[in-house]
């Protein structure tokens, strides 16, 4: 018994595929459009909400207790050991000037890794990833005054409709009260 092949048009193919692709172009569309922008995480700490770029904040672990460092700043709340590598802790509620975060069950640390700067945040919430399309720099109508020790930030991002300042880490890192916790 001998089996035809059935030869197909190359051309007509093609046109098979356009066809395709141009019926559900607009839901490629879409799709596309959500997942363009920067990634970032919105967090509390304390009373405030910042937002952190996804990279920056690598991982967020189950709070444990800091080892405590004698005569050290108030907002550095001590060490931890992660798969080996030692951490601080900080608390950016105190260093933000605002009243010390409260640990409790939902406490957890965020491990933050900017050039150099490895540390442990702790903190009380943390958002599912969203995607903002850009970084916002200057005025910012309906954002709170927010400063960390001696340094205001003013760039933020807009997270569903909401304006959250964006944590900046070359600003935190100009600080010498700062680095001299972790190096």
């Amino acid at each position: 018994m001998v089996i035809l092949e059935q030869q197909v048009n190359p051309y007509d193919l093609l046109s098979s595929l356009d066809q395709q692709y141009l019926s559900n172009k607009s839901a490629l569309q879409v799709v596309n459009k959500e997942k363009v922008g920067i990634s970032v995480v919105q967090v509390d700490v304390g009373d405030v909400s910042f937002a952190v770029k996804v990279g920056v904040a690598v991982e967020t672990i189950l709070y444990k207790q800091p080892q405590i460092l004698p005569r050290s700043h108030d907002w550095a709340l001590g060490m931890i050991e992660v798969r080996g590598e030692v951490l601080p802790v900080i608390d950016f509620s105190i260093l933000s000037n605002h009243t010390p975060s409260i640990v409790n069950k939902n406490s957890r640390l965020m491990i933050i890794r900017y050039e150099q700067l490895v540390f442990a945040l702790l903190v009380s919430n943390v958002s599912a990833v969203s995607y903002v399309s850009e970084i916002h720099e200057g005025p910012h109508n309906g954002l709170d005054t927010f400063s960390w020790s001696k340094t205001d930030t003013d760039k933020w991002v807009n997270i569903q409709g909401k304006k959250i300042y964006l944590f900046d880490f070359k600003e935190l890192l100009s600080q010498t009260n700062f680095l001299t916790l972790t190096y």
